[in-house]
């Protein structure tokens, strides 16, 4: 005779990366979509966090424990979350784009809208990031409030400062 497992209580399995674990905390609220329910999104509730981080992947697991009782969502399925958390960072509030980001690899740097002569000149600035937040990245160090940055088109900015011997990504002098 064969038993039929009881599906309505399942686990989601969350990969945390390292860096964001200071950002996550049992507790917080999971929005998820599953591939096979196109267009539905699903709602849970962190429930655990292994205290333990994997030395190879550098993530640690975080449990989401789910009320399934039509059995709809089936063992070993694929889910796609963001983790809704206070973020724990102190004061820092400073967000830019990711696409405003240049790395070099050893820096993180953008381009800073500054007035030279009434003419606007973008200033090569390093900064230093703190957690990414979808498309956002903190900036912990580098930036003043109310500052403009170049958000989109850094690159072009950074090759036409190349080209012109200026300060850029590959040449900080």
């Amino acid at each position: 005779m064969f038993k039929i497992a009881d599906l309505s209580k399942l686990w989601l399995l969350l990969e945390v990366n390292e860096s964001d674990i200071s950002n996550v905390k049992v507790g917080d609220q999971v929005d998820y979509t599953i591939q096979s329910f196109p267009g539905e999104q699903f709602t849970g509730t962190i429930t655990f966090i292994d205290p333990v981080i994997n030395p190879e992947t550098r993530v640690a697991f975080a449990r989401v424990t789910i009320d399934n009782p039509s059995g709809r969502l089936k063992p070993e399925m694929f889910a796609v979350a963001t983790v809704k958390s206070q973020l724990r960072t102190g004061d820092e509030k400073i967000q830019v784009p990711a696409a405003a980001i240049l790395w070099t690899g050893k820096r993180s740097i953008v381009y800073v809208k500054q007035q030279v002569n009434g003419e606007p000149v973008f200033q090569l600035r390093e900064v230093t990031l703190g957690p990414k937040l979808d498309d956002q990245y903190i900036i912990t160090n580098g930036l003043k409030e109310g500052e403009q940055i170049v958000v989109s088109g850094a690159f072009s900015v950074d090759a036409a400062a190349q080209l012109e011997g200026k300060p850029s990504m590959m040449n900080n002098e």
